[in-house]
């Protein structure tokens, strides 16, 4: 990853898109980087008669100056309210996943709407936003709409290789922030009461994965040592309890797998219902290529 790489904003001039915008110009304050703004046009090469393709042509212009007027009026706004930002926008021609799969590879962190103008909103999650946290190269962070401003970082860690990467995310944001960290980790994925009447077994299991959180959590604590570090270990479901640690959260950090991934899966089955469940935004982060 470049640390000098931009933040990232897909923008499509949805309301959506505009929280995502002012989050992405706060973090790019934060991390001192440069902001850049980009949205997408997808044109249609058509097939038909002459005067069908002049149509069309007519079409794909006016798709082309609205995806102009987004950015630009993103970039005016951003450098309105953030002078300090340095800030430019751009246009690309492209499906939205890919184009914004293919940028993820030069940004430090990419940060969108979890809906567009296209959305439904009986859907909690556009195709989009979905695609781009599951296959972008840099962390992805989804908004959902107004976001709180304070409030813990909350991390979700299962021992996983990706979770050692969500981690190292969620003490760089708690200290940017200077907020707690609350770290959960879950070592059954259903309620203990199916072991009621064997409370040394879940005492054991619950202090072995005490054990294993405290080990994974040492070398953070020395480099982080002023940051307030909470820990929350439960038999629940992850995605239930991470998302009940995270109500009051202005952030939840979670691998985009956990143990057990397969590469080719989108999103694990934690991140995608944390994803399309939580009430803060949520970054997405992914094992390093």
């Amino acid at each position: 990853m470049n640390v000098n790489a931009p933040v990232v904003a897909a923008v499509d001039g949805s309301v959506h898109s505009h929280h995502a915008l002012r989050w992405a110009a706060d973090a790019a304050i934060r991390k001192n980087l440069p902001l850049k703004v980009v949205t997408t046009v997808q044109t249609i090469t058509s097939g038909y008669a002459p005067g069908v393709s002049k149509t069309q042509a007519l079409i794909d212009a006016a798709l082309r100056d609205d995806a102009h007027n987004v950015v630009d009026a993103a970039v005016e706004k951003v450098a309105k309210e953030n002078s300090s930002v340095v800030v430019d926008g751009q246009v690309i021609e492209g499906r939205p996943e890919l184009v914004l799969r293919d940028i993820s590879s030069d940004a430090h962190l990419m940060v969108l709407g979890s809906r567009g103008r296209g959305g439904v909103a009986g859907l909690l999650l556009g195709s989009v936003s979905t695609e781009t946290a599951a296959h972008a190269d840099c962390p992805v962070v989804v908004v959902h709409g107004q976001y709180p401003a304070t409030g813990p970082v909350v991390v979700g860690i299962d021992g996983s290789p990706t979770s050692h990467e969500a981690l190292t995310r969620a003490f760089a944001e708690a200290d940017e922030r200077n907020t707690p960290l609350i770290v959960v980790h879950t070592y059954l994925g259903f309620s203990s009461d199916v072991f009621y009447g064997h409370s040394e077994v879940i005492q054991q299991l619950r202090d072995e994965a005490a054990e294993r959180v405290g080990e994974l959590l040492s070398g953070f604590r020395q480099d982080y040592p002023d940051l307030v570090v909470e820990t929350r270990i439960s038999a629940l479901d992850a995605a239930r309890y991470i998302l009940d640690v995270g109500n009051d959260a202005q952030l939840i950090v979670v691998g985009s797998r956990g143990r057990g991934g397969f590469r080719g899966l989108l999103l694990g089955s934690v991140s995608r219902a944390i994803l399309h469940g939580a009430p803060c935004p949520v970054m997405v982060v992914h094992p390093v290529r």
